[in-house]
């Protein structure tokens, strides 16, 4: 799954930050993240890092998420580009409809929200592995 991803140093594209996700539980799930600026020109993210938060409700605490996840080992910082891995582990135990938020501190402290919305972690129909 690609999400195309917004960042101006003005104002962030709240029209565009609003994203459901649908998941599939006890799979590997990758999400392909770009960042552009409001001219679609590519966001260097050198030295960012990238927090995934999957939480049952909005006014849960980042402790009380369901999942959590932090990538500082960017894919392609220069070219505006990582990719959040959620592992069949990470996706193990959810099943069903939740809020997820994706945010962004910069190198140099600022942060963003790049993409929110709800996800839904499905049932795999195929359940045998060999």
């Amino acid at each position: 799954m690609r999400l195309n991803t917004y960042i101006t140093y003005k104002k962030l594209y709240a029209d565009n930050i609003e994203r459901d996700l649908i998941l599939r539980a006890k799979n590997t799930n990758t999400l392909d993240l770009w960042c552009y600026d409001e001219l679609d020109a590519v966001v260097d993210i050198t030295g960012a890092t990238v927090f995934f938060t999957v939480k049952n409700k909005p006014s849960d605490t980042d402790n009380d998420a369901v999942l959590k996840k932090d990538v500082t080992s960017l894919t392609n910082p220069t070219g505006g580009n990582t990719i959040i891995t959620l592992t069949a582990t990470d996706c193990a135990s959810l099943l069903g409809n939740y809020l997820y938020s994706i945010k962004i501190k910069m190198a140099t402290g600022e942060f963003y929200t790049l993409a929110e919305g709800n996800v839904v972690f499905r049932k795999e129909i195929t359940e045998r592995t060999s």
